[in-house]
C-alpha cells in the first residue's frame, strides 16, 4: 500500500514539472506563434517566434539541468568517498552541459 502511494507521487510529480518546465519555456507561444514560423526551422533566430520543437528542446535540457541536480543530491547520500566523487563530477558535469546548450540556444536566439 505505502509502496504504490509513493508511486503516484512520483507520477504526480514528474507530470507536474513536465507541465511546469513546459510552460516555462515557450509552450503557449510556440502554439499562438507557431504559425507564423518559415518552414525549415527547429530554432528560429528570433526573440518573439518558437516552434514546438524548440520548446521541446529547451524542455528536455532543464530535465537535464535536474536530472544534474539530483546526482548532486545523491552525492550527499551516498556512504563511499569514491561514490560521493563520482556523483559530484557527474552532476556538476551534467549541469554544466545542461548550461551550455541553453547558452548555445540563448546565442541562436539573439543572433539576429
Amino acid at each position: 500500500m505505502n509502496y504504490s502511494k509513493s508511486k503516484l507521487i512520483i507520477v504526480i510529480s514528474v507530470i507536474y514539472l513536465v507541465f511546469f518546465f513546459a510552460l516555462s519555456t515557450g509552450l503557449i507561444n510556440a502554439i499562438l506563434e507557431g504559425g507564423n514560423v518559415p518552414k525549415g526551422f527547429t530554432i528560429v533566430p528570433s526573440r518573439s517566434l518558437q516552434t514546438i520543437s524548440e520548446t521541446i528542446i529547451i524542455t528536455l535540457i532543464l530535465f537535464v539541468g535536474v536530472f544534474g541536480s539530483f546526482l548532486l543530491y545523491r552525492s550527499g547520500h551516498s556512504h563511499t568517498p569514491k561514490t560521493q566523487y563520482g556523483f559530484l563530477a557527474g552532476g556538476f558535469f551534467v549541469i554544466t552541459m545542461s548550461l551550455i546548450l541553453g547558452l548555445m540556444i540563448i546565442n541562436i536566439k539573439l543572433n539576429l
